[in-house]
């Protein structure tokens, strides 16, 4: 048994146009973001054995506040080629090629290849949170699919979705439009 943990960046400023993309921080509203989905990872027990994490700041800003709700020693590797990721199947050939043992693996990244890796991965017979990937990946989206294999090289075809969750979804504070 897998599980592919997939976590597009909590929202992210673009108030300084004189910024590389690679370079935005998150805004409040990005942080407040985050944790609620950490909030919802530790609840349901969402634990990667090891988290792939985009360079740019964004990514790595939203690890940060996801950090506290999770246990201590996961491993993570900030990997280049997620950032410009286009639709994901270099990262699905990723895992599929690489030595990744861990049976849990969390992708922090970016749209449009979160949004796409959920919708080639998830099998769609969870029809309304499918629907909902398909209409909208907001900022801080998270999608956990399972798929009924041994090792990360049999990745075929498509998975269970175990997860859909946005920051709006879920209680706490205010919920802010999402993008």
């Amino acid at each position: 048994m897998r599980k592919l943990t997939l976590l597009r960046h909590a929202k992210s400023s673009w108030s300084d146009h004189g910024k590389a993309d690679i370079d935005r921080p998150l805004t409040s509203r990005g942080r407040r973001g985050a944790l609620k989905i950490g909030t919802y990872m530790a609840e349901h027990g969402i634990f990667p054995d090891l988290i792939l994490c985009s360079p740019s700041r964004r990514t790595r800003e939203t690890l940060s506040q996801i950090n506290p709700f999770l246990p201590d020693g996961i491993e993570v590797q900030v990997e280049k080629s997620i950032y410009s990721a286009g639709h994901g199947d270099g990262l699905v050939c990723y895992l599929k090629s690489s030595a990744i043992e861990e049976a849990h693996v969390m992708i922090i990244g970016h749209n449009p290849t979160m949004q796409q890796m959920a919708l080639n991965l998830a099998s769609p017979t969870a029809e309304n949170s499918y629907s909902m990937i398909e209409k909208k990946y907001p900022t801080a989206a998270l999608t956990q699919i399972r798929f009924d294999i041994d090792d990360w090289s049999q990745l075929k075809g498509r998975g269970e979705l175990l997860h859909y969750v946005t920051p709006k979804m879920l209680p706490g504070l205010p919920a802010d439009e999402e993008d």
